[in-house]
Order: C-alpha cells, then structure tokens, then sequence
C-alpha cells in the first residue's frame, strides 16, 4: 500500500493561484496551473514537478542537471537570471531563460523554481521539486509577478 512506512509519499503541499487560473493534469507533472484563457496567442501555464535524488544532491548540481537537460532538448536556451531567494521556509534557486519552442518554434521565456522538500530522518534520497512556468516572451512582463506569487506561496504541510 502507498504511501505507507515502506514506500514514502510525495510530500504534501500547498499553494495559491489568482482568480482566472486553474489547477489543471498534465504528462510529467504532478500539476499544472495556467489561466481560462490565452494570452496573445499562447497558453501561459506552471508545472509542478517532482523528483527523488540523492541526498548528496545540491542546488548547484540541481541547476546543473536540470539545466543539462533543457539544454539537450533545447539548443538555443539561454539563462538570462539566476538566484537563490528565499520564500518563506523554502530557499529556492531561480532562473530565468529564453528559447525557441521545440515544436514550434516560438520564442518563450521560463522562469525555474528549484527547491528541496524538508528532510525528516535519514535515508538515500531527498524530494526534490521544480516549478517550471512558460509564456510567450513577449508576455513575460506582464505574467511573471504572477508567476513568482504562485512560487512564492507554495508550502510544505
């Protein structure tokens, strides 16, 4: 039976979105949160995903590996900010990018939120979470303080 003493469970979490947007599924995520409606054109949209690491694991190495892979799919992607801010309990390692949609070439902006769930007890992993929100680049300015609030209100129960 999962979750249960043997197998751990995801932890448990919260977090806030604006009126006008919706906690939707998506592939590879545990969630995703976008708006009722496009924005120029695009469906601006922030996916929570989850990862087990090992505990050796930091947030430089983190920015590394999950910044290898974006690379790999996506060749033109460029870190165009990067910071460790705080928010509230969760230290959180923030970057900025631009690049070329895969499929369609379009040119979008991603804002990475890296963080680490608390650690309780031992073990050979730790629960490694990454929010990942996407909008056309021209629209960036005008959604990514909405962006950042939703990061910034997410919480561990």
């Amino acid at each position: 039976m999962h979750p249960s003493s043997i197998v751990r469970p995801v932890p448990g979490f919260v977090f806030a979105i604006p009126k006008g947007w919706v906690v939707d599924e998506a592939a590879f995520a545990l969630a995703m949160v976008r708006p009722l409606t496009e924005l120029d054109g695009f469906f601006a949209n922030l996916l929570i995903s989850h990862d087990r690491v090992p505990r050796a694991v930091d947030f430089e190495r983190a920015a590394k590996l999950t910044w290898e892979r974006i690379a790999r799919d996506t060749p033109d992607a460029k870190v165009v900010a990067q910071q460790l801010v705080r928010f509230g309990d969760n230290i959180v390692h923030l970057r900025g990018a631009e690049m070329n949609a895969p499929k369609t070439g379009r040119a979008i902006a991603q804002l990475h939120a890296l963080f680490f769930a608390p650690v309780e007890g031992g073990g050979k992993t730790v629960d490694f979470f990454q929010i990942t929100a996407t909008a056309a680049t021209e629209t960036m300015d005008r959604i990514g303080a909405t962006f950042v609030d939703i990061i910034a209100s997410f919480r561990f129960v």
